[in-house]
């Protein structure tokens, strides 16, 4: 499950934005070190969860008609895209690594 990958990355040091495209190399046909290079950076876009930036990003390459589910069900099941929000409300990187992963998965299908 890609869930368990990319919260295995974050536990491994990397950001929450590589996390999420790492555990999609493969589909992207890139290397695990590749697919962290090509990772949005997390708050470039407003200060937005670099979680969810990933997610966002790996739809559009993968089934850009999944990118609005995608952020409806992260903004959902979230409360906020908002890194600061996020981290207010109580919220866990891991976790949001997770959320974003899983959603991805899902849509991508």
């Amino acid at each position: 499950m890609r869930e368990d990958i990319a919260r295995g990355n974050h536990k491994g040091g990397n950001n929450c934005a590589q996390s999420v495209t790492m555990a999609f190399d493969r589909d992207l046909g890139l290397s695990t070190e590749a697919a962290a290079q090509i990772a949005p950076r997390p708050r470039s876009d407003g200060g937005k969860c670099g979680a969810y930036l990933a997610g966002c990003q790996l739809l559009q390459r993968l089934k850009p008609e999944a990118v609005e589910e995608f952020q409806r069900r992260f903004r959902e099941e979230n409360g906020a895209v908002n890194c600061g929000a996020l981290r207010l409300s109580g919220k866990r990187c891991n976790d949001l690594v997770g959320c974003a992963a899983r959603l991805t998965e899902e849509l991508a299908k």
